[in-house]
């Protein structure tokens, strides 16, 4: 590209910056409330984890950077661990600052194990042949990948299998004559919030003044995408990477965003055993439709960040404590 696309300003991981608003950040405040937000900035309440996030992860990285997916993944199918205890003992071995192999297993099975009643020999005993029989598994732990599965990696080709046999979504993923960026963070401002976008695919045709918004979704209702889209509010996730883009248009390439076109597309991938895609394309009408729930909760949060106030909404504090429903005008 012949852009600088360095010049923001970027000194915080996207996923450790609790300084910026996220769509996430914004879904909290809608769905739970201004407290539940701030106790989630203030890293009071931990990120969801789980095997389906944990694999959404794993397929986005495989499509859309393959070279990073082979820094952070490697396939293990040998022996591992059957218990927390032993999963804590072989993470505290590979943690140990004992010089000597002995002392370091006996200060990592104690670490795991209860001890009670046990001589030191006993348990010497015990964690050597546990180091000994997950000696593989430790190995590639101090590797710091992430360790898979080979039905692990096989499900991420069928998954880009099914991609570049569909019609349509390999065509718009490899599309050439486009500026494209994968993992896209911008960091950006919205009525003086700091905000932070991470968008799975963005491409820029600067000749014809045309930008395509492409995000990647796992899910298990491939074929009742509707109610993921309403549930997760994905229309507007797509409007909060818009608004991020025009701002990114404006400072960062100086030009004007109203001069350009967008066209929004979901490759939504069957997470479950069949791998089947789906492209979903939206109308600029449709993502529109969440501008005023973005504005109007971005205000919200500022408000509650100027005054620290957290416990009730804005509405409470500024009223006598009755809400009215807009919805119902």
């Amino acid at each position: 590209s012949q852009y600088n696309i360095e010049v923001m300003e970027i000194t915080i991981p996207y996923y450790e910056d609790n300084t910026r608003i996220s769509n996430s950040a914004i879904g909290w405040f809608i769905k739970n409330g201004p407290a539940f937000l701030h106790k989630k900035l203030s890293g009071l309440i931990p990120d969801e984890k789980g095997p389906q996030l944990e694999r959404g992860t794993m397929i986005h990285e495989y499509i859309l950077q393959p070279a990073e997916f082979y820094k952070d993944y490697i396939v293990f199918d040998g022996l591992r661990p059957k218990s927390d205890q032993q999963q804590k003992f072989c993470e505290a071995l590979i943690k140990s600052v004992e010089i000597e192999p002995d002392k370091a297993v006996l200060d990592a099975y104690k670490k795991s194990y209860s001890i009670v009643g046990k001589s030191e020999e006993k348990m010497l005993s015990e964690g050597l042949k546990l180091a000994s029989d997950l000696k593989d598994y430790i190995d590639v732990l101090k590797d710091g990948r992430t360790i898979i599965s080979e039905y692990d990696q096989q499900k991420c080709q069928d998954v880009r299998n099914s991609i570049y046999e569909h019609k349509f979504a390999g065509k718009i993923l490899d599309e050439v004559g486009w500026e494209e960026y994968h993992e896209f963070h911008i960091n950006w401002e919205c009525a003086g919030v700091p905000c932070k976008s991470l968008l799975d695919c963005v491409k820029f045709d600067p000749i014809n003044k045309k930008c395509q918004l492409i995000d990647l979704k796992t899910t298990v209702k491939l074929w009742h995408f509707e109610d993921s889209i309403e549930q997760y509010d994905y229309l507007r996730q797509l409007k909060f990477y818009e608004m991020a883009i025009w701002w990114y248009l404006a400072n960062e390439r100086n030009e004007n965003p109203e001069d350009w076109t967008f066209e929004y597309y979901i490759i939504a991938i069957d997470s479950t055993q069949s791998s089947d895609v789906r492209v979903f394309k939206f109308e600029q009408y449709a993502v529109d439709s969440r501008f005023v729930v973005i504005h109007s909760a971005i205000e919200n949060i500022r408000w509650h960040n100027e005054n620290n106030k957290w416990e009730h909404t804005r509405a409470y504090y500024e009223g006598d404590g009755c809400e009215v429903l807009l919805s119902f005008i």
